[in-house]
């Protein structure tokens, strides 16, 4: 199943969901655990992040050695064991940071060899404590760039230029910014490096969370004019406590609409601040969903019973 087809040809309204891999030394069965209520929502899709690795030095014998450590493992591993185990389609993310060409290559051709065919392309964060991204020499600088290396893939061409050579056929979605990627400098310039990645071969968008309908409807309304036609799902995060008022703009560069924070800073219990998350959450997802959005794709960030009551009143369960 290619997401963007399935979006396209979609006949009602679709959910999808993005999860994330467990902590190193968890256990993968409470994850198993975390998914299964969430199949009775019939997902489209269940998408699996993928975190770079983090340089750093470990001493060995009096020897300082460079290492590089994952927090989080394990992605294209859970992509394949959700499928096989649940018959859903997952949807590996596969970051530029971090990796080289060659790197990024192999990885692609496991994810053909596991029967995955669908992708989420991004770039990657800078490494901690650095301000700017810095690619993996040899590596990519955009995701563009790794869009453009799938969609050679996808047309048998090989960075050793193998022949012959079997082609791939991965369906490739790609990150969209209603109020911008944090380093753009505008919403214009945010806009021509998401027309590149469709240019290179991106078919679906998923955006950035946001927490207004308009908000998506005025992004949707500028790709219209800037002639992308491509399925585009709205990113959709569930608030639950007073604390995400003020990490969630630091950490996606995103507002929140006045009357949202207003009622946070009126909760004077953790069942209060439940019970208006919700009350927002809904209104945004019942919002996105009349505008004609073709579904909504929830970060979950391993957080099960909140969005779970969410999705029992939108799809009436």
């Amino acid at each position: 199943m290619k997401v963007s087809e399935a979006l396209t040809g979609r006949k009602k309204p679709v959910l999808s969901l993005e999860i994330l891999p467990p902590d190193k030394g968890s256990n993968v069965e409470d994850l198993y655990r975390l998914i299964d209520p969430f199949l009775e929502f019939d997902p489209l899709f269940i998408s699996v992040t993928f975190h770079q690795p983090q340089n750093g030095v470990s001493v060995e014998n009096g020897q300082k050695i460079k290492i590089r450590r994952q927090k989080r493992p394990g992605t294209v591993a859970i992509s394949a064991s959700l499928k096989h185990r649940f018959g859903v389609e997952t949807v590996p993310h596969l970051i530029c940071a971090g990796y080289n060409r060659y790197e990024l290559e192999d990885a692609l051709l496991e994810l053909h060899y596991l029967g995955l065919e669908n992708i989420f392309v991004i770039r990657g964060d800078p490494q901690p404590g650095e301000k700017e991204f810095r690619p993996e020499p040899g590596g990519p600088t955009y995701a563009c760039e790794l869009v453009k290396q799938i969609d050679n893939l996808n047309h048998g061409y090989y960075l050793e230029g193998v022949k012959p050579a079997a082609a791939t056929d991965f369906c490739c979605g790609v990150a969209g910014y209603p109020e911008k990627h944090p380093e753009s400098p505008s919403l214009e310039f945010d806009l021509l490096h998401l027309e590149e990645k469709i240019e290179a071969g991106a078919r679906f968008v998923i955006t950035q969370l946001f927490f207004s309908a308009e908000i998506y409807q005025s992004y949707l309304k500028r790709l219209k004019q800037a002639g992308i036609s491509v399925p585009v799902l709205p990113g959709f995060k569930l608030l639950y406590n007073q604390k995400q008022l003020t990490k969630i703009p630091a950490t996606f560069g995103v507002s929140l609409p006045p009357a949202m924070i207003e009622a946070f800073e009126a909760c004077r219990t953790p069942e209060e601040e439940k019970k208006t998350g919700l009350e927002f959450g809904l209104e945004l997802a019942e919002n996105l969903l009349e505008s004609g959005a073709p579904g909504i794709h929830i970060f979950t960030m391993s957080q099960k019973d909140p969005v779970i009551n969410l999705l029992k009143i939108l799809f009436k369960r």
